[in-house]
């Protein structure tokens, strides 16, 4: 008697293998990244992810409620931390809200084919910077400039006598009154410059990619991440960790990692040049080497 669990051959003519997934034509793509929504009662001490530890409460994050977003508050500019907005293009024009809210520098994030038309008019008592990237997959390159650009701004614009530490550190104590107040905007306000701010609040406050992802969207209900812009800041995170931990702040890892050389300040060494690679290859000193040598030790001529 044959057990029902005994494995039976296959019958003929039928296939002894069968796909595991349906066939597609789709180009492979990695996995989506899920961004937990945040609550109706956002409170960012608490913001976590996996393993991640919180937040602390002294970083800065202005606590917020997304029971009084609007439909029209897209349009208008809301601040994420104490020194830095974001918002619209429409925003950036009000000179209204620039003088309530205190705003002391416009940060553009554009295009590159936007920025041949020139930088806007020039508003009394603000000063004006941007960002100009070709597509948004060359955004992740100007990270580190776009932090530099909000810190050296802040710093600048504080009472005399002041002195801190670039980058700014907003885990060791909240920063002092009186810096400059920096609104991050593109057109919509919802996809580049949003990614930079988010970037910002990584190495601000030493926050995930997901945690600032979380943070930009409790005060700013209507950005949109996209799976690219995900992984962008995704990849962004070990960047900016290695230049914390190696004490570079914005000037170091803009270029080639390797050129800064070791901690320290130390220059690392140069490329090796071709001759010593081919010394290396042939054996000694550059004299070939032979592949066998004879019963007396001398070479074996290759015919």
């Amino acid at each position: 008697m044959i057990s029902p669990n005994s494995a039976q051959p296959a019958p003929s003519g039928s296939p002894s293998h069968h796909p595991t997934t349906s066939y597609t034509a789709g180009l492979p793509a990695p996995p989506r990244i899920l961004i937990p929504p945040p609550s109706m009662s956002l409170d960012h001490s608490h913001t976590r992810h996996g393993t991640h530890p919180p937040l602390a409460s002294s970083t800065g994050v202005l606590p917020g409620s997304l029971q009084d977003w609007k439909y029209e508050s897209r349009r208008e500019a809301q601040q994420i931390l104490p020194h830095l907005f974001l918002g619209p293009l429409s925003a950036a024009k009000d000179t209204t809200f620039l003088s309530l809210a205190g705003i002391t520098q416009l940060l553009a994030v554009r295009s590159s084919m936007t920025s041949r038309l020139g930088a806007r008019p020039p508003l009394p008592g603000i000063h004006y910077a941007s960002i100009d990237v070709s597509n948004t997959g060359n955004l992740i390159g100007q990270f580190a400039r776009a932090s530099q650009i909000i810190d050296e701004h802040f710093v600048s614009t504080l009472p005399a006598g002041t002195q801190l530490e670039l980058p700014l550190d907003g885990r060791r104590a909240p920063l002092p009154a009186g810096g400059g107040h920096t609104l991050v905007y593109c057109e919509s306000g919802n996809e580049r410059s949003a990614a930079v701010c988010a970037a910002y609040l990584m190495q601000h406050m030493g926050a995930t990619a997901i945690q600032a992802i979380q943070m930009v969207q409790g005060r700013r209900f209507c950005v949109c991440f996209d799976d690219a812009m995900k992984w962008m800041l995704t990849s962004y995170e070990p960047i900016w960790m290695a230049r914390r931990a190696q004490g570079g702040g914005h000037g170091q890892g803009q270029g080639d990692p390797g050129a800064q050389g070791e901690q320290g300040g130390a220059r690392g060494k140069g490329k090796r040049r071709w001759e010593e690679d081919e010394d290396d290859a042939s054996g000694s000193g550059g004299k070939g080497m032979a592949p066998f040598l004879d019963d007396d030790g001398r070479d074996v001529e290759m015919s």
